[in-house]
């Protein structure tokens, strides 16, 4: 059963296609419901950030990364706080890296094992912002790469999240680079129009691999 990779950068509309490809039948992977699921309410996972990025950690700006919750012993991750810290840092965001990937890899692994089991699905697709960064490409037949013009992602996200330009500015520029994606990725899919013209373009590739 093929398993397609999709990817992308903040704006890019990446999350778009990936929900037109479920449209079409694929069981779809998403590794950044994993990364929240890692860090959900209570996670043991929590106490390893706060000891390398909150407030006494190694790479803590003093900023409280953790809260309390309305149940008593159970801490919450301030996420926003956590990226105030991870993406102003490049070591920083490695060594976050280092501790995500490896056991959302894990995890993967284990979700695309359980859906080749599955009969009734058109393919597996992998939904991974950061597909190469994190290794996901590995367990890909074919990456598809959703791009858009950088000011357009700006635009998008600041529309989006209510984000500055210059806090959308410091994440794209945390990531990989679309020039060095689009050197590895299978296809590469231009998202500066429509939604109908993105679409049209999925279909193609689609249509392509069914060949």
């Amino acid at each position: 059963m093929i398993v397609l990779g999709i990817t992308g950068g903040i704006g890019s509309g990446k999350t778009t296609a990936a929900g037109y490809l479920r449209s079409l039948g694929f069981a779809c992977v998403d590794a950044d419901q994993i990364g929240r699921e890692l860090t959900a309410d209570g996670s043991p996972l929590l106490e390893i950030l706060d000891r390398e990025f909150g407030p006494d950690g190694k790479y803590g700006r003093g900023t409280a990364i953790l809260r309390d919750s309305s149940i008593e012993g159970i801490k919450i991750l301030d996420r926003k706080a956590l990226a105030s810290v991870v993406f102003s840092d490049e070591k920083a965001r490695a060594r976050f890296d280092e501790i995500i990937h490896s056991r959302m890899l894990r995890i993967i692994r284990k979700q695309i094992e359980e859906l080749r089991k599955k009969e009734n699905i058109r393919g597996i697709l992998l939904d991974a912002p950061l597909m190469y960064e994190a290794g996901c490409d590995t367990m890909c037949d074919h990456v598809i790469l959703v791009t858009a013009p950088v000011e357009l992602r700006i635009e998008r996200v600041m529309k989006r999240d209510g984000s500055t330009r210059e806090d959308v500015v410091r994440r794209i520029n945390s990531q990989m680079s679309d020039e060095e994606k689009a050197r590895l990725a299978d296809f590469v899919v231009d998202n500066s129009g429509d939604t109908d013209e993105l679409c049209r373009k999925l279909d193609e590739i689609v249509e392509g691999l069914n060949k």
